[in-house]
């Protein structure tokens, strides 16, 4: 999970990155479209990005865990 968003914003952020619009995530999590747009709204400003590629961009590199060598 992305700590400065909040449970509700990683779920849409993940659903974002996984190709879903706004109408097919607002169906999948039983919310209004325009709720999911204030969600993403609020995801923008709190990751300091403009688009829903920069969105899907940083989901993944948060998703990605550093190898460490023993």
């Amino acid at each position: 999970m992305l700590p400065e968003l909040t449970s509700r914003e990683n779920q849409i952020l993940k659903l974002i990155a996984d190709g879903l619009t706004n109408r097919e995530i607002s169906d999948t999590l039983l919310i209004s479209e325009s709720t999911v747009e204030n969600h993403i709204h609020h995801i923008y400003e709190k990751l300091e990005i403009s688009n829903r590629a920069k969105a899907v961009a940083y989901f993944l590199q948060s998703q990605t865990v550093p190898q460490h060598v023993t």
